[in-house]
């Protein structure tokens, strides 16, 4: 059962029936200028254009196409041929997604042809197909005709859309009846699609929809589902998803573009993007929309605003990380699989604490782990050590320091695998802070990346005392030591209150140094994984004025890094300030 992170507020609102006269239509009829072209460039439409000869009798309005052309213009133009949704059941009448559409990229100097079909249930699969591949092969043909650039041809689809552009350039069949090859498309774009047809119990409309447009057979089902049809030599795809879509969609999506590269295709970009939903992610007017500068760099139109291309390239980047879970993975003997929980879900949540949206993608059913002693027990006391006390280190030099007889009661695991995923460095997050440190200004930092990674997590639940902040992720296979004296022991005399801020509460040791116990933490440059600037110091060492602001003004240090605020209680705070300023004035008076 996939877990239900967060209910999505969208219902269709959309009528279930929507009838055209059945007049046959014959010649498309030529209109200069039309009302609904945004402000700068103007074109020219020609409606009803038949792409079937002869046509449907019944169906012969459905099996037209509106082209719009931009005027003014001294080179062909792309053509982008986009497929309206509707659950194979809906014409695009009422609510001119496809006009919007076409006003939003006329301006760009790109031609767009908006393609009608046959609708279910009065007609079911294939037509729908059929009569989009009839269109595709017009338009390719008709290029010179219309003067368009014949070799930048691009379908792009939304919803049910997607799924007939997908299949269309997919399935070589549809397009070989009419003596043309899925190659002769520039490219697939795909937002807010379907690509399996498997029923599900989420979305109880798509079921619906499905067996009035395909019927119930199972092979049926599959054979008509683009994912059955990936293939290495398919047309580039840019596969777009929203982070408020229907429930399942985000997920469907992440499987049909991780099924492509699985083939070996190697022309997929695959995102899920924020603040958007089923209808707004096609809704390109606006020009700061991602959906939109993502559509414009695929088409090679317009390359991506400064701060979205460095995110996206780290992406495309990181989907082959410089780290790995991999070698976990030889420890094949150690390996269980666990239902993922809630306390499971919110063990990843403060890495995506931004960006909750993009667990959307995953189905969250099942994840792999090894028990952490087990594994630590199974290597060799060179590699991992011997004792009762574990010290952690992650890849960003973060540690953590354990006593193994406290902590095997709440069955550690490491995790090292979430649903199909076995390298969970290619799950995270990237953020941008605003200055290495408080009191230093300079350049901002550049981009860096938070993985995932496997992690530790606990079977059974520990006692607040007792994790305080969570657990340590990014681990590899060389991040555990085990040893037999106690690293911690010189913080013996400490009062309680303060050692708890140190090493659990707060976790400062988590990070920083403090009497030669510690850690110095760094950032994960998002270019290629090095460690990057704003290394913790030891407490002792930072200047005077900045150790006082961090312990007393704490949210405005943080708001001048851009990080997130970690104060320290106020029964500790007067306590472990004047700790670290006697450890410094030793440290001075030792150096004379």
């Amino acid at each position: 059962m996939r877990i239900c992170l967060w209910a999505v507020a969208l219902t269709l609102g959309l009528s279930l029936c929507s009838l055209w006269s059945l007049n046959c239509w014959s010649e498309g009829r030529l209109l200069a200028a039309p009302a609904q072209i945004s402000p700068g460039r103007k074109a020219n439409l020609i409606r009803d254009i038949p792409y079937v000869r002869p046509a449907d009798p019944k169906g012969a309005r459905r099996q037209t196409l509106d082209l719009y052309l931009p005027a003014g213009l001294k080179t062909r133009p792309p053509l982008v041929i986009f497929v309206h949704g509707g659950f194979w059941t809906l014409s695009d009448d009422e609510h001119r997604i496809g006009p919007a559409f076409a006003d939003a990229l006329v301006p760009n100097g790109i031609a767009v042809a908006l393609v009608r079909y046959r609708l279910a249930p009065a007609y079911t699969h294939p037509a729908q197909a059929q009569d989009v591949a009839a269109a595709v092969a017009y338009l390719i043909r008709e290029a010179d005709k219309y003067g368009y650039d014949s070799r930048r041809i691009f379908i792009a689809g939304h919803s049910a859309g997607a799924y007939l552009a997908a299949l269309v350039a997919l399935d070589p069949a549809y397009l070989a009846a009419h003596r043309m090859e899925p190659r002769s498309l520039g490219g697939v774009i795909a937002f807010s699609g379907i690509y399996s047809l498997r029923p599900t119990a989420e979305f109880q409309d798509q079921t619906i929809a499905i067996q009035q447009a395909f019927g119930g057979k199972p092979d049926t089902l599959k054979a008509a589902s683009p994912i059955t049809h990936v293939r290495a030599d398919a047309p580039p795809f840019l596969i777009l998803s929203a982070a408020s879509d229907f429930s399942g969609f985000a997920v469907d999506a992440k499987k049909f573009g991780d099924a492509l590269r699985k083939v070996g295709h190697r022309a997929v970009e695959q995102f899920i993007l924020p603040e958007l939903d089923h209808f707004s992610i096609v809704q390109l007017i606006d020009k700061t929309s991602q959906a939109r500068s993502l559509l414009l760099e695929f088409l090679n139109v317009q390359p991506l605003p400064a701060e979205l291309a460095l995110l996206i390239e780290a992406k495309r980047r990181w989907r082959n990380p410089p780290f790995s879970t991999l070698p976990f993975w030889e420890h094949k003997e150690l390996i269980r699989p666990y239902p993922i929980d809630g306390r499971l879900v919110q063990r990843l949540l403060p890495i995506y604490e931004y960006y909750r949206y993009e667990l959307l993608e995953w189905p969250l059913e099942r994840f792999y782990a090894i028990d952490l002693f087990s594994y630590l027990d199974s290597l060799p006391p060179k590699k991992a050590g011997r004792g009762n006390y574990l010290t952690i280190t992650n890849i960003r030099d973060e540690k953590e320091f354990w006593d193994r007889r406290q902590t095997e009661p709440y069955k550690p695991v490491i995790v090292i695998g979430i649903d199909d995923e076995k390298n969970l460095f290619r799950l995270g997050t990237f953020y941008r802070g605003l200055r290495e440190y408080s009191w230093k200004s300079g350049p901002q930092p550049p981009l860096m990346a938070r993985p995932v990674g496997a992690f530790i997590h606990f079977l059974k639940e520990p006692p607040l005392e007792f994790l305080g902040r969570p657990s340590l992720d990014a681990l590899a296979t060389d991040s555990f030591r085990l040893t037999e004296t106690d690293p911690l022991a010189p913080l013996g005399d400490v009062p309680r209150e303060v050692y708890q801020v140190l090493t659990r509460q707060n976790g400062c040791l988590y990070c920083h140094n403090f009497r030669g116990i510690g850690s110095r933490s760094h950032h994960k440059s998002a270019s290629d994984g090095a460690s990057h600037g704003g290394f913790a110091l030891p407490l002792e060492e930072y200047p005077p004025a900045v150790w006082k602001a961090f312990i007393f003004d704490n949210q405005a240090v943080a708001a001048k890094i851009g990080a997130s605020p970690n104060a320290v209680d106020e029964e500790a705070r007067q306590a472990l300030y004047d700790l670290v300023v006697e450890l410094r004035n030793k440290q001075k008076t030792s150096n004379k």
